[in-house]
């Protein structure tokens, strides 16, 4: 019993960093994002460590928590659902900053991915997937808009990509879409050697722009997000039919 205590004492904790990311993310994105534009992004990455790590310690435990479930289900809403809703409301593409916002257009956008991301959330929690994920996963949905929300701030790359906020737009209520419908996504839970090699490489990149961060490292993130979006449905169709051939 101590030591089933100390697995759910350390899950709960790594939930509550989770959930501190996302509220610490969401007021930098509100207050400080001109000063410091990387910062909401970095505490996303750093929720999205804190989600993966709570559910690998959860699963070492002999038995759940349902309190636990709760929590993790509330702080990934936190992080992966309002966070980067603000961070694309507050774009000065869509938004002009949320204390500046004119167009009730900015509101829908923003709030249709969040509510999107709470449904994802919520539908996951009530039936949970082992061997794939049903819909875009949160995380990686929160990573492809939150990076495209940052990058439209930089001004580096915002002149080619997001000049009239399109982009941007398309690319949040698609996402959004994406995370409510039941395309089958790939899961490292499945344990296949291409599939934890794909993750490695991308948590690489992901660690280096959180303590290196620039438009580079974060054109990167936006690309392997993007190929996940796109190509993940299409390589688990394919590795089902190469394992059924076996």
């Amino acid at each position: 019993m101590p030591s089933l205590n100390k697995f759910i004492l350390l899950a709960f904790l790594l939930t509550c960093l989770n959930a501190l990311c996302g509220i610490v993310g969401i007021i930098g994105s509100l207050f400080f994002s001109p000063d410091f534009p990387h910062l909401p992004m970095q505490l996303l990455i750093f929720g999205a460590i804190f989600d993966f790590l709570d559910g690998w310690v959860a699963k070492r435990s002999p038995s759940s928590s349902t309190l636990g479930a709760y929590l993790d289900s509330v702080g990934d809403v936190i992080t992966f659902a309002i966070l980067p809703g603000i961070m694309v409301l507050n774009s000065p593409l869509i938004g002009n900053g949320i204390l500046e916002i004119q167009d009730i257009t900015a509101l829908v956008i923003a709030g249709f991915y969040s509510l999107c991301g709470w449904a994802r959330l919520i539908r996951f929690a009530a039936h949970p997937t082992e061997i794939h994920f049903e819909g875009l996963p949160s995380p990686a949905a929160a990573l492809l808009v939150g990076s495209s929300a940052v990058l439209a701030t930089l001004p580096e790359l915002n002149w080619l990509f997001w000049s009239n906020g399109l982009s941007l737009t398309l690319i949040t209520v698609i996402t959004g879409f994406l995370m409510i419908l039941t395309i089958n996504y790939p899961t490292p839970k499945r344990g296949q050697t291409p599939d934890m090699v794909a993750i490695s490489i991308a948590g690489i990149v992901v660690l280096f722009f959180v303590f290196v961060p620039n438009y580079i490292t974060l054109s990167v993130i936006l690309f392997i997000a993007l190929l996940y979006t796109i190509l993940g449905p299409l390589y688990l169709r394919q590795t089902r039919k190469d394992e059924q051939k076996l």
